[in-house]
């Protein structure tokens, strides 16, 4: 019974204590609202036209298609339902930016917490009480939980060179900690 208890424990610390890194960064830095930063609908989202005869089908011009594509998106103008002009809308751009920008946030806290929970689980004297090892145990859990989902909200706005550098990172850690914790001299 006490190896299903001590199960139990280990796993409620470690799922508590991600939650808890998750929300904290979440309640410090949200995430950016789309509609913060586009009041109108999405650019992906075409108005629909009226009467579709009376329409005239006008395509953007060539130069205006150029300079807008590092800026943002083509929007069409509508009057009457009918497309009469595009306009460059940075909107979306903006919205990636910040939520990039919050990712890798995301990212550094998540690992901070997640670093600090290891050392604590690490470091936290076992032979003095079983106990000790369970929370210990629990808190390295949570701090992988925290140091991988930090990582995974992360990944794909990470530079192709540092995602490499991250999972060796990561890689170290976790055997650090198996040397460290699970390599029992006798």
């Amino acid at each position: 019974m006490a190896d299903i208890r001590r199960v139990l424990i280990i796993f409620v610390i470690g799922v508590l204590f991600s939650i808890f890194v998750f929300s904290f960064i979440e309640a410090v830095y949200p995430n950016p609202d789309y509609q913060d930063f586009c009041l109108e609908e999405s650019p992906y989202m075409a108005k629909p036209l009226i009467d579709r005869e009376e329409c005239v089908y006008l395509e953007p011009s060539t130069e205006l298609t150029n300079s807008c594509e590092e800026k943002g998106d083509l929007k069409p103008v509508y009057e009457n339902g009918c497309i009469i002009n595009y306009e460059c809308d940075s909107c979306r751009r903006e919205y990636d930016d910040a939520r990039k920008k919050q990712h890798l946030w995301f990212f550094v806290i998540s690992a901070l917490f997640g670093l600090a929970a290891i050392a604590v689980g690490i470091y936290l004297p076992a032979s003095k009480n079983s106990l000790h090892e369970w929370i210990g145990t629990g808190f390295m859990l949570g701090g992988l939980i925290s140091l991988f989902g930090g990582t995974i909200i992360y990944f794909s706005d990470m530079e192709r060179y540092l995602r490499p550098v991250t999972m060796l990172v990561e890689l170290v850690i976790i055997i650090y900690i198996a040397y460290k914790k699970l390599n029992t001299k006798k």
